[in-house]
């Protein structure tokens, strides 16, 4: 298979990856392999599957965002700022949320290559930073 055939079939292969909640879905996945194998092999077979499997690291990359904190977080405060991303960035995200002492107060959020930092760890960074200190 060309490369040019393979970029076409590879964003459609993500769709069919997908489940209900436009993220991905491991059988769906999983699925999607099973018929590659049936259909190709060899190094046509490989080609496909390493796009696919850098389509499917980019959007998950795209797709997850990471909460930490180092206080009680309730879950309606989980799924508020869940829902505030999800409007923004005009996609659905899938959530993990994970305890983090260096943080001293407050939260820090990673989505993609984004970083939003609201603690006082992060402050004090800042600040130390525009002091010219390490």
């Amino acid at each position: 298979m060309k490369n040019h055939r393979s970029q076409l079939l590879v964003p459609e292969l993500t769709k069919l990856s997908l489940g209900k909640d436009s993220l991905l879905d491991n059988e769906r996945v999983g699925g999607v392999i099973t018929v590659l194998k049936e259909i190709y092999e060899g190094k046509e077979l490989k080609s496909i599957l390493y796009l696919y499997l850098s389509t499917l690291e980019k959007f998950v990359a795209q797709t997850s965002m990471k909460i930490e904190h180092c206080g009680v977080l309730s879950s309606s405060s989980i799924e508020a700022l869940q829902s505030h991303f999800e409007k923004t960035l005009e996609r659905r995200l899938s959530v993990t949320v994970e305890y983090a002492n260096d943080l001293i107060a407050g939260i820090r959020i990673f989505i993609a290559d984004f970083v939003i930092e609201n603690s006082i760890a992060g402050v004090l960074s800042a600040y130390k930073k525009s002091m010219g200190s390490k």
